[in-house]
């Protein structure tokens, strides 16, 4: 992934708006991929509903729910329910989110809102932002189409 060097930042200027982190945990096989500005009183808040949760990671971003929106979207094939996904019988997929998610910094949002876009772009999941956005769906809309879910209950 991209690294800064120093304190030296690309010619591109960051849109330093929208902060906070984006986390991913694990509950029974199921992965939730949320957002919040409280990291700490989130995940506080998370084990007292999910008392199992094994959590994988929390890292800081600019474009909160921008970056969100792009792993719901990157990831709407495995859709399961509101924020969570269900990657059990794919496990290049899991291991696509687990291995790029873990790889970005704990402390860097500067450094993790410029390597999204190479992660994001690197793994495929750009094709499919863009077919959503060639369908005109909404989020949800796209999600229950593309969902493994929706296909074995039709």
């Amino acid at each position: 992934m991209f690294e800064a060097v120093g304190s030296i930042m690309p010619v591109w200027r960051l849109h330093r708006v929208d902060p906070g982190f984006v986390y991913v945990i694990e509950n029974h096989g199921l992965y939730k991929i949320g957002k919040t500005c409280k990291s700490a009183a989130r995940l506080k808040a998370a084990k007292t509903w999910l008392p199992d949760m094994k959590l994988i990671g929390l890292k800081p971003f600019w474009g909160l729910a921008h970056h969100e929106r792009m792993l719901h979207t990157g990831f709407a094939q495995y859709w399961y329910a509101l924020e969570w996904f269900d990657f059990q019988e794919d496990d290049a997929a899991r291991e696509i989110l687990l291995s790029g998610f873990a790889a970005f910094s704990d402390d860097n949002p500067d450094c993790n809102s410029v390597n999204f876009i190479y992660w994001f772009n690197g793994d495929g999941m750009a094709e499919i932002v863009m077919a959503q956005n060639e369908m005109r769906l909404s989020l949800s809309r796209f999600r229950k189409q593309e969902s493994r879910s929706q296909k074995i209950e039709s």
